[in-house]
């Protein structure tokens, strides 16, 4: 179970986080949705390690142990799209980088820079790099914007196959509805609705 205790944040005189609590079955696909601004990417990055809370406490995740999606894609422009993979995996787990391309239905791009890439194409480079990173938990912000429902659902089927509890933000309805369970967010500050 992850779980986030009287966790208090803000940004300057923004209170985003005030005293928010909540638990997430360390197990599925975990969706929270809500307006834009609401706090949803501040919650991934305080469970992710990336934003330090100023009270609180979060346990069930270990940040040194969990992958992390950016809503950008952070691509490099000279390396290409196999190169992206390997550069996450251990040296001896290199050669499995074609398995992480066909995970995100890349096969035939491996050798494309991100400039010969889609949109859509980019972001599921991203998603494979961060699932082929893997660790003990995925957090993901955003992570089918600009992809079509029907692959974002086959890879969702495909994430969950992983093992490791998914917990992303979201907007689209049908990434929503593929999702294990859904948190409903308003704020800010953020509150579970």
């Amino acid at each position: 179970m992850i779980k986030l205790k009287d966790i208090t944040l803000r940004y300057g005189d923004k209170l985003v986080l005030d005293r928010f609590s909540l638990e997430i079955p360390a197990q599925g696909l975990t969706a929270l949705c809500g307006p834009s601004g609401c706090g949803k990417t501040t919650l991934l990055r305080v469970m992710g390690g990336l934003s330090a809370p100023e009270s609180g406490e979060v346990s069930g995740v270990d940040p040194a142990r969990t992958a992390f999606l950016f809503q950008e894609d952070r691509l490099l422009p000279w390396r290409t799209a196999a190169q992206h993979i390997a550069d996450v995996l251990p040296r001896s787990r290199r050669g499995e980088a074609a398995e992480w391309l066909a995970f995100a239905e890349l096969e035939g791009e491996g050798d494309a820079r991100p400039a010969a890439l889609s949109g859509g194409m980019a972001r599921r480079l991203a998603l494979a790099r961060c699932a082929a990173l893997g660790g003990e938990a995925l957090l993901l912000d955003e992570p089918f914007a600009g992809v079509d429902p029907q692959r974002a659902e086959r890879m969702l089927e495909r994430l969950r196959g992983l093992g490791v509890p998914v917990v992303l933000a979201t907007h689209q309805p049908q990434v929503l509805a593929a999702c294990d369970r859904l948190i409903a967010l308003d704020g800010p500050p953020l509150r579970q609705i």
